[in-house]
């Protein structure tokens, strides 16, 4: 079955809880839900999708906070 399209608001709601993750004290599940949400927008955008991007390099400062 495939999967169905990302939306700009399935996107947003991704990034908001990979967000709150972090905030809640969970550094390693919130970058993996980046990095997951980065590969699932590139799969579906392509590789230099801005989306995809964003979500990477707040992947990176997770991993650089801690």
């Amino acid at each position: 079955m495939a999967e169905k399209p990302l939306t700009a608001a399935e996107i947003q709601r991704r990034m908001d809880h990979a967000a709150h993750t972090y905030d809640q004290g969970d550094a390693r599940t919130a970058a993996r839900l980046y990095d997951e949400l980065g590969r699932d927008v590139q799969t579906q955008y392509g590789r230099f999708d801005s989306r995809a991007i964003d979500a990477f390099e707040e992947m990176a400062r997770v991993i650089h906070k801690g």
